[in-house]
């Protein structure tokens, strides 16, 4: 189970979750062939390979979550409310392979930068679609305690 399954809100469920690309393996690999008999190489890859496994990003039905870090967790999070707008970039090499950043703004000076991660436009859609759904249940909410005010006046 990780981080953020086990801190995971009462009700909560996981919408997505989000990934690294092979690339970011396959560079630390490449580094541990190539230089892998340079101690520089085989640090590189046992730092790479320590912050791919424990760098954690998901959407869920009511935030976004971010985790860092080994020893020390570093947690960023938003909620879906607060969320105003959002930036991707991929350039020609990742539009190929299907790799980009994602930052997500939020209210005042909130943001949540997202590591370079395997199909970005799909973890947007994610968040979009997450978003929505949150607007959408707070709309029906409002409108089943008018509904409940009108008949209890």
């Amino acid at each position: 189970m990780t981080y953020i399954e086990k801190h995971l809100n009462d009700g909560e469920t996981l919408v997505r979750r989000g990934r690294f690309h092979w690339l970011w393996y396959a560079r630390a690999w490449a580094a541990l062939i190539l230089f892998g008999w340079l101690i520089v190489g085989l640090i590189y890859f046992i730092y790479e390979m320590i912050r791919l496994a424990t760098t954690e990003f998901a959407v869920t039905d009511r935030r976004l979550v971010k985790k860092t870090g080994f020893i020390a967790a570093n947690v960023d999070q938003m909620s879906l409310e607060a969320i105003e707008g959002a930036s991707m970039r991929q350039g020609v090499i990742g539009r190929i392979f299907g790799f980009g950043n994602l930052d997500i703004e939020g209210r005042g000076e909130g943001e949540v930068d997202f590591p370079t991660m395997a199909a970005p436009a799909d973890f947007l859609k994610a968040v979009n679609e997450a978003r929505r759904r949150t607007e959408r249940a707070s709309v029906d909410r409002l409108a089943e305690d008018l509904a409940h005010k009108e008949e209890s006046a």
